[in-house]
């Protein structure tokens, strides 16, 4: 039985608190942080690389967790989890944005401490609702193209929340009498307003999440029974042929007629660490993650540093790049059906080629700021959603392990970001001229963005389709590799042991 439109829906709201966190997290930190705090550059990248790593060390902890638990109460072990971090995030995230003048004065050097503490529990939360979210994903439904049109659903949400971050931070900037003027402490209140609304809209739309979606209840063993979602073989291969580019469905057809009504072994954790693919994937989505983010956390520093612009752009260029971004999901369906999904990816990485090459301009006209933003929208969207939509492809029925591999997936990207953060604020102190940043962080939009790029278009190619696809389909066959020659793929590495727990194919809901 497919999916409702109910359970799509509530699914894809289930993160925009979350994301309602991260469009000021990853837009907004370091502005208010230098500019409102006024702390020194170094520190604000240091506060900014804790959290990532602490989102970083707890991805992967509660990754495992989550495969391993059934819940709280008998709630639902992916469930769970979400809320523990949705009420974690509700409690420090105001916090770090909501400066109070009063405690600064009264506790000094503390307060300073006590954000990073917070900054540390909220990032905890996050990474719990995060993983916990994306790993319901197969819990839900066993069809590649379903899943694929959840984790579309949910970018698309991803990025209507960022579009809400930045209308109301473009209305709150705007309506300043001073809005000429560069950002400063009075705007505080700014920030505080804005968050308030964050923390509005994200607790509501968490409430219905858990109010509309089910999850399939999770047997002794930790497997799960999903019987009214289950599909067979044939129509599963039939359903994402649908989705698939001509090219990826002649690969896919090959070599997987054998396995129909077969039982599917789970891969546990530590089978994906012998999976060369697992470390090119979650390279390529390190890459990805830190083209959007740097795009998204020094886009607002160039406008003020380099382009010494109005301040409300900071809210309007944003706001274009999460529009634009939106756009992309919404062409990406057509883009794999006539590219498939490797090719789509390097249209966006050709797309945010082109926008580094006009970043690196030494004079840009307000006109082509908003170009450059729509194509920086459109690349980081592109990469992230196809990167995803790999990574549930390469998961295929081992559902039991997803939490880790989405978790793992979300270390690597937290930690690589982190690090080039901390990197690119302290080289501030040797490259800028005084406080004067105006060419470094023109640079940093141009030359600092196109490295990544390139390395993500080198993993691309690493990432064989044709051997993509034989491991999936091995893997379900539960087949060696003694009769595959050495270039064939490595699936002998993957197979389970017979006590693995089943996956969808051979269990049925209770």
């Amino acid at each position: 039985m497919a999916l409702s439109r109910k359970v799509k829906l509530g699914y894809a709201l289930g993160h925009v608190f979350n994301d309602l966190c991260a469009s000021m997290w990853f837009t907004y930190l370091l502005v208010y942080l230098q500019y409102v705090l006024q702390l020194d550059r170094g520190l604000s990248g240091f506060f900014l690389m804790v959290g990532q790593i602490a989102d970083a060390l707890a991805t992967p902890l509660v990754g495992i967790q989550s495969d391993r638990g059934s819940g709280f109460c008998r709630y639902g072990r992916r469930k769970s989890w979400h809320a523990l971090g949705s009420v974690l995030v509700a409690v420090s995230f105001p916090f770090i944005f909501m400066l109070c003048w009063e405690c600064w004065g009264y506790m000094g050097p503390l307060y300073i401490i006590m954000i990073g503490f917070m900054i540390c529990v909220f990032q905890f939360g996050w990474a719990s609702s995060q993983v916990s979210h994306l790993a319901l994903i197969p819990d839900l439904t066993p069809v590649e193209s379903e899943r694929e049109e959840l984790n579309l659903l949910r970018y698309i949400f991803d990025v209507g929340s960022d579009v809400l971050v930045y209308l109301v931070a473009w209305v709150v900037l705007a309506g300043d009498p001073n809005w000429d003027r560069s950002i400063n402490p009075s705007d505080a209140s700014s920030f505080k307003t804005i968050t308030v609304v964050v923390m509005i809209v994200g607790i509501f739309f968490t409430i219905v999440f858990h109010a509309l979606t089910p999850e399939p209840p999770t047997s002794a063993g930790g497997g799960v029974f999903n019987g009214a979602y289950q599909r067979t073989s044939r129509e599963e291969r039939e359903a994402d042929e649908e989705e698939e580019g001509p090219v990826e469905r002649e690969d896919t057809e090959r070599g997987s007629a054998d396995g129909e009504g077969e039982e599917r072994p789970q891969m546990r954790w530590r089978d994906w660490l012998q999976n060369t693919q697992f470390y090119h994937l979650s390279v390529l989505y390190a890459c990805s993650r830190l083209v959007a983010n740097l795009a998204n956390i020094y886009m607002p520093i160039y406008l003020e540093e380099t382009l010494h612009t109005r301040q409300e752009l900071i809210a309007v260029v944003p706001l274009v790049m999460s529009l634009s971004g939106v756009g992309a999901s919404f062409l990406l369906r057509l883009l794999r059906k006539g590219l498939g999904k490797k090719s789509s990816l390097v249209v966006g990485i050709v797309v945010g080629l082109l926008s580094c090459t006009i970043s690196s301009l030494t004079w840009m006209p307000e006109w082509l700021v908003y170009i450059t933003a729509v194509l920086w929208g459109v690349s980081g969207s592109l990469m992230v959603v196809l990167s995803l939509a790999l990574a549930s492809s390469l998961i295929s029925h081992n559902v039991d392990s997803s939490a880790f591999v989405y978790g793992s997936l979300s270390f690597t990207d937290k930690i690589v970001n982190g690090v080039v953060v901390l990197i690119i604020q302290e080289l501030t102190r040797v490259t800028c001229d005084g406080d004067n940043c105006t060419d470094y962080y023109r640079s940093v939009m141009s030359l600092g963005i196109f490295i990544p790029l390139v390395v993500a278009f080198i993993f691309v190619c690493l990432l064989s389709r044709h051997k993509f696809r034989r491991n999936r389909n091995k893997d379900a066959l539960g087949e060696g590799d003694d009769q595959e020659n050495s270039s064939a793929s490595d699936s002998s590495e993957l197979l389970l042991a017979s006590t693995t727990n089943l996956g969808y194919g051979s269990v049925t809901k209770a």
